[in-house]
């Protein structure tokens, strides 16, 4: 039975390549909410007058909510496999809704709601397309991880700054109204165009839950990197998770400081500046090294990024003021922003490989990085409320140090996984 739901022809899917084509460019529409709606925080902050650990449970709600149904999704995918286009379709749909009702959230709990609803559907997206490039390009599986990557961080690198300009113009609430004609529009053409090139005749797999989890304990008891490679996982996603939610509140905060007069729309157009420079370069530098570890395998890569990230967060801990040097350090930390994350799911992905764990694979990873995830910017909120005089969000940038640290100790524990020598190159 297992090995008749694991040969499920994804790689006889019509037009495979457009297909992935596809994947990867709707998901520069799923990643157009997760810095954008940083670019409104500010406001979000002023507007119901939160706390640092308020703020910080906002985060935790975007991660936990999006980490918890991208864990249950992964199974219901790999249960179900044939309906990829409307699961897709509707992710878009949904999280656009979620966002529109963020908009309309009249107090404290109605937004950690929504936000909730927003999120959540929203990281669905991520265990049926990285599922499905993972079957259908097992050779190159850390490029197409690093290219589907990339795309998200070019919607990253755009709405940023559109966002901070509209903002001039228009409110936060009708910033997210927009944001919701637009992914009902975008959502709609996506389910259109996978229809037509025959994503829906994919084939279906009909494996029970009980099934499905007794593969996923075994591979946990089994292979040796899964919980390592989880671990690296978790600690990376808890520095980038605290680092990116306030950086905003730490520019603000900064520009603040410097003229007490500073508008909002100044602020935005700054924090939607910084947040373009830190995602432009996570479009280009990626995929070079997802086809690297895809060669010479996940750990050496693994490690080099991450040493490679400490030294721009080592330099903001010493020197954290807002200034042509932040954006230059920003702009270098940005390089390797979701390096680990293409590594870690690639590498996760190899172990899953002729198993149908693709979804449910990927679906642990998100549980785990929401476990740890939505613990950090609520540690680091409450470092920020405790800390008194200057601009206490500083302190994200000795924390998410530290957790980098702990991340490359993990690392180590690693064995060689995926490259050319680790495995024979399958056809892509």
């Amino acid at each position: 039975m297992a090995s008749e739901i694991a040969a499920a022809p994804v790689a006889a899917l019509p037009k495979r390549k457009r297909i992935a084509g596809v994947i990867v460019t709707g998901h520069a529409f799923q990643h157009m909410y997760a810095d954008g709606f940083l670019v409104l925080l500010p406001s979000i902050y002023d507007a119901f007058g939160l706390s640092g650990v308020s703020a910080g449970v906002l985060s935790a709600v975007r991660q936990g909510s999006a980490g918890l149904l991208t864990m249950g999704g992964g199974f219901v995918v790999d249960m179900f496999s044939g309906r990829r286009g409307l699961l897709l379709s509707g992710s878009l749909f949904l999280m656009g809704f979620g966002y529109l009702l963020v908009g309309a959230a009249p107090n404290y709990a109605f937004l950690l709601l929504a936000l909730t609803l927003g999120s959540a559907t929203g990281s669905f997206w991520h265990p049926v397309g990285l599922g499905l490039l993972s079957m259908t390009f097992p050779a190159n599986r850390a490029f197409v991880m690093s290219l589907h990557r990339s795309a998200g961080s070019l919607g990253e690198t755009v709405t940023p700054l559109f966002v901070g300009l509209v903002l001039a113009v228009i409110t936060w609430r009708e910033v997210l109204l927009g944001g919701f004609v637009l992914m009902t529009v975008v959502s709609i053409v996506l389910y259109v165009v996978l229809a037509r090139l025959g994503l829906q005749q994919a084939s279906t797999a009909t494996r029970g839950l009980r099934q499905q989890l007794g593969e996923l304990g075994h591979l946990l008891r089994t292979e040796t990197a899964l919980r390592p490679l989880l671990l690296v996982s978790g600690l990376r996603g808890m520095a980038d998770r605290a680092f990116i939610f306030f950086l905003p509140l730490f520019i603000a905060e900064g520009l603040r400081e410097m003229d007490g007069d500073v508008t909002t729309a100044r602020i935005a157009f700054v924090v939607g500046y910084h947040l373009v420079v830190f995602s432009v370069l996570g479009i280009f530098v990626p995929p070079v090294l997802g086809a690297l570890a895809d060669r010479i395998g996940r750990k050496p890569v693994m490690i080099g990024v991450l040493i490679g990230s400490m030294v721009p967060l080592g330099l903001l801990s010493v020197y954290p003021s807002v200034g042509v040097g932040f954006t230059v350090l920003i702009a270098l930390l940005g390089m390797f922003r979701f390096a680990v994350a293409n590594l870690t799911q690639a590498g996760a992905l190899d172990l899953a490989e002729g198993k149908h764990l693709e979804g449910s694979m990927v679906g642990l990873l998100w549980g785990n990085n929401a476990l740890f995830g939505s613990l950090s910017p609520v540690i680091a909120g409450i470092l920020v409320d405790r800390l008194a005089g200057g601009n206490a969000f500083a302190v994200i940038f000795p924390y998410s140090l530290a957790m980098n640290v702990l991340a490359l100790v993990a690392a180590f524990w690693l064995p060689s996984m995926g490259g050319r020598r680790a495995r024979p190159a399958a056809s892509s």
